[in-house]
């Protein structure tokens, strides 16, 4: 009796271990396989609209976050800054350089080839030169590029 009570014991420790080194394998595979990322970093934004002023090396733009959080950018030659502004805000700014944007590039005169590039305006991917001759386009579009510089 005391044969068979030791052979059930051993029994037990056999399938003891066996259970153990099944879940501890089943543990470490778990561990060793690498985790998926998130290919939504919400530090990239878009950019709703720019504004270059080639001359005197400045960047002005809107950013939209994938948070949907907005902030009104510029950049004078290696100096950045960074305002945030409200979504109606942002709306509005969005809504006032597109009316400009639009009006000096379907109301004006096109731009001759070749001449000297003084502003350069981008909304949604669609990108402007403004040359130096083109008094009303630039007229057009300093104003608003001053009040949005007057912010920082």
């Amino acid at each position: 009796m005391a044969y068979g009570i030791m052979i059930l014991l051993m029994k037990k420790q056999h399938s003891f271990i066996i259970l153990f080194l099944i879940f501890a394998s089943a543990v470490l595979a778990q561990n060793s396989q690498p985790q998926k990322e998130s290919s939504e970093d919400l530090r990239n934004g878009i950019v709703m609209f720019s504004l270059e002023d080639i001359s005197e090396e400045k960047i002005l733009w809107l950013e939209r976050t994938q948070g949907l959080d907005y902030f009104l950018k510029i950049k004078i030659e290696d100096e950045e800054k960074i305002q945030k502004v409200t979504t109606k805000e942002a709306k509005v700014l969005d809504a006032q350089f597109a009316s400009r944007f639009l009006k000096s590039l379907y109301e004006y005169p096109a731009s001759e080839s070749g001449c000297k590039v003084t502003l350069r305006l981008t909304m949604k991917g669609e990108t402007q030169e403004i040359c130096k001759k083109d008094d009303k386009k630039t007229q057009e579009m300093m104003p608003f590029f001053k009040d949005l510089e007057k912010r920082f």
